[in-house]
């Protein structure tokens, strides 16, 4: 695990070096990206608490294997991959029917294995083309209602073929997608949106989205976030964001034959690299079963561990 994590790491390095020169002809190929269970572009960010966008499982890997139940088990960090502790710190559990569409989200809280806090959404409807989904929050018996605030939920505002608005149903600042790429411009932002500092613009589609930003002004962006994708726009490559004075770089690793490895986040301030996180999938049977995150900051020092397990629960076979 060792080697595997440090001659990924070097690799990253790398190829940020190099990015620079210009590859010879014959050492490009083509990828044939591999459908993964986790949409990249959603899970392991911020959209996981983006509670009427659903959208962080492949539907067609969930149907395929028939997937009822995902339980994801987060455990304290440590020095090692081994999982230390008879109990987790926190579990995710998703449960789906047999099409694959989500039918509740429950989010649990542990300290020194007693509950002390859980948070549970139920999906009465199917996602919509768009992604979206009505949801209802049950905050559980002693659970801080405080914390239930970081999950969001949004009512549908108005939905066409060139822009989606959505109204966050607690603090009522707005998010909007500007679906059509010849919109995406200040100018058209501006005229459309009038969006407020509050309010949170994509350029693209909820389950594809290409820039997430605030605008500070008409011109001035902040909180910068942007995807880029294979050349059939279907499987994220990187993900930069832009926190100042901070940058962060998400590149998604895969393999020759296009399989999801795992990612690694690389923090910069101005040109000087600060810290990185490697993130490695342990696969069985085509599923992940283990994340292995470990963060490093350098090269060459040791790092900490925090690990996730996932169990799987399978609808009987017909």
């Amino acid at each position: 695990m060792r080697i595997i994590i440090v001659g990924l790491l070097m690799a990253i390095f790398t190829t940020s070096s190099c990015s620079e020169q210009k590859r010879p002809r014959f050492l490009k190929r083509s990828i044939t990206y591999q459908p993964f269970l986790f949409n990249m572009q959603h899970y392991f960010s911020d959209q996981e608490l983006n509670m009427s966008f659903p959208i962080w499982f492949n539907d067609t890997i969930l149907k395929q294997n028939r997937i009822k139940e995902i339980r994801l088990s987060v455990y304290s960090s440590s020095q090692d991959t081994s999982v230390n502790e008879n109990y987790p710190k926190r579990t995710k559990v998703y449960t789906f029917n047999e099409d694959g569409d989500i039918v509740s989200a429950q989010f649990e809280q542990f300290y020194e294995n007693v509950k002390v806090g859980s948070y549970l959404f139920d999906y009465a409807t199917s996602k919509d083309e768009n992604g979206f989904s009505k949801v209802e929050k049950t905050v559980g018996p002693n659970s801080d209602l405080k914390a239930s605030e970081h999950y969001t939920i949004y009512e549908k505002e108005k939905c066409n073929d060139k822009f989606l608005i959505y109204r966050d149903e607690l603090s009522g600042d707005y998010l909007f997608y500007m679906l059509n790429r010849k919109n995406w411009g200040a100018l058209s932002v501006d005229s459309i949106f009038n969006p407020t500092i509050e309010d949170k613009v994509i350029f693209g589609s909820p389950q594809f989205p290409y820039k997430s930003y605030h605008v500070e002004n008409v011109v001035k962006e902040s909180e910068v976030i942007e995807y880029e994708y294979d050349k059939k726009n279907e499987f994220v490559l990187q993900i930069k964001r832009d926190e100042y004075p901070f940058r962060n770089k998400r590149s998604v690793n895969y393999s020759k034959s296009g399989d999801c490895l795992g990612f690694v986040d690389s923090t910069f301030s101005g040109d000087k690299f600060l810290k990185a996180e490697l993130t490695i999938f342990e696969i069985e049977g085509q599923l992940p079963r283990k994340i292995i995150h470990e963060s490093k900051l350098n090269e060459s020092g040791s790092g900490y561990f925090h690990i996730e397990t996932i169990e799987y629960i399978f609808f009987e076979e017909k």
